[in-house]
């Protein structure tokens, strides 16, 4: 049965929060609604009884729903709550959202983009706009640090994803990859999502911690997986004490609580490694990196970065490689063109379909940043304490920057390029994915191997609609396709 969200079109979630536009202003694509009404601007620059002012600044107007509301359809779907918003108040629009009633000013355009990214991370922090997920990473998590914190941390980690070190890490994924798709049936009908999400933990796993005890990774693959599977509901509810007793957010305490033991015991050992300098994993390098540094990393620091490395760089792939086989099935003239790149040993065509891709089906709708300082955006001035949200769904369905937008057209990324204030799949500036490199990497090294070995087809209409898991979307039905033996 089709869910009743549509991403892109359906207005049923801006009817939810009751999203009603002021006279004059235009949507997103500049036009007004059919049928919005415009709402009265009360006495003090009150918007519907709301007051849209703060600190002396004026924010745009935005939804009136209650707080948690809000939260809740934001986080589970923003591909419908981000569109729907924007068609109703044009962008910048705000939000009220958990915690502690944060507002959140969602910009899309290219300018006002390159201002987010191009900020002072001293101004513009992202680990108070990605505060939602420190239940789940832990407080040193590199998602969650700012200023000189983050800055240490980044140094530290940053050469484990060097060019060379991803092209060692490159056989790594290509052995584990042959080894996973050898499980997989050989024709028929799968659910995609989950056997990518087997396959990339695999691939993290082993990236991540080398080859270690094999009953013990046994043990751990589905505690993470299960962990990392948390809906919009658990993740708020994390980070809210006495829930955190009652199920199902008691569960993933004890998931958590495991995993960190885990991980703890995997430092440990590889801090008493004899064979540690010889060993290329990414725990070996980040251990080196501690103790020959004078701000090396203690080991609850390592257990978060870690965390974050083995929660954010396995789903995230595996979904993105999800929405690839989706649409690779539904375009098999694209699918017939990157099979005769891959023969010739060509990538340039797979890179633009993955970028393509990430594009349509951004894994990660929209990124956070808190304002520790007043900032302009846009020509626009915001107060301290609001958080800043460029929209990845917006920017990249902007039909100034994409003609066509909807299309999915892998065209677009030959030749002249769109910019990194375009195109943000991972982010930008210095907050920009650490893993972007290696997860393009692993993306091509997969999509070549499926499509050497399959013929992808699709069922039914083979369109699915994104569904929120933690902070990701993913496809509805687990991307479902048929498998044929080529």
């Amino acid at each position: 049965m089709r869910p009743r969200l549509n991403p892109i079109d359906d207005d049923e979630v801006a009817i939810a929060v009751n999203v009603r536009r002021p006279a004059g202003v235009t949507g997103v694509h500049g036009r007004a609604d059919r049928g919005s009404e415009p709402a009265a601007v009360g006495p003090g620059g009150s918007y519907g009884g709301r007051m849209i002012s703060d600190a002396g600044h004026r924010l745009p107007p935005g939804p009136r729903a209650p707080r948690l509301l809000q939260a809740v359809l934001a986080l589970a779907a923003p591909a419908a709550v981000f569109p729907a918003a924007a068609r109703r108040y044009g962008v910048p629009f705000t939000l009220d959202l958990m915690p502690r009633g944060r507002k959140v000013v969602a910009v899309s355009e290219p300018a006002q983009v390159k201002d987010v990214f191009a900020g002072s991370p001293s101004v513009f922090h992202a680990g108070k706009g990605n505060d939602l997920l420190r239940p789940l990473l832990g407080d040193h998590s590199l998602l969650l640090q700012d200023g000189d914190e983050h800055a240490r941390a980044r140094r530290l980690l940053a050469p484990a994803f060097g060019r060379r070190e991803i092209a060692g890490y490159r056989e790594l994924v290509e052995e584990v990859t042959a080894e996973q798709l050898s499980r997989w049936p050989r024709s028929g009908r799968v659910r995609a999502h989950v056997l990518l999400n087997q396959l990339t933990l695999e691939v993290i796993l082993r990236v991540v911690f080398g080859v270690t005890d094999s009953a013990r990774l046994d043990r751990m693959r589905p505690i993470v997986a299960r962990a990392v599977d948390a809906g919009p509901i658990v993740m708020i509810g994390l980070g809210i004490g006495p829930l955190r007793r009652l199920w199902p957010w008691s569960r993933e305490v004890r998931d958590l609580e495991t995993i960190h033991e885990f991980l703890g015991e995997e430092i440990e050992a590889a801090r008493r490694d004899p064979a540690l300098e010889k060993r290329r994993d990414l725990l070996a390098l980040l251990v080196r990196a501690s103790a020959s540094d004078a701000q090396g990393l203690s080991d609850a620091e390592l257990r978060d970065q870690l965390m974050t490395l083995v929660a954010a760089g396995h789903e995230t792939t595996a979904t993105a490689m999800a929405w690839s086989m989706l649409e690779l099935a539904r375009h098999p003239r694209v699918q017939e063109r990157c099979v005769a790149e891959i023969a010739g040993d060509g990538s340039e065509y797979l890179d633009a379909v993955l970028k393509e891709v990430l594009r349509l089906h951004p894994v990660v709708p929209m990124v956070m940043r808190e304002l520790q300082e007043p900032a302009t955006i846009g020509g626009r001035t915001y107060p301290r304490g609001v958080t800043v949200s460029p929209s990845i769904v917006l920017a990249h369905r902007s039909p100034g920057t994409y003609p066509s937008p909807g299309d999915f057209d892998p065209g677009r990324f030959l030749g002249e390029v769109p910019t990194p204030t375009e195109w943000l799949p991972f982010g930008g500036g210095a907050r920009r994915c650490i893993g972007a490199s290696f997860a393009m990497m692993e993306g091509e090294v997969i999509l070549r191997q499926l499509l050497e070995r399959y013929r992808l087809e699709p069922v039914g209409g083979g369109r699915e609609w994104p569904r929120s898991r933690n902070v990701t979307l993913y496809p509805w039905r687990r991307a479902r396709v048929d498998l044929r033996p080529r």
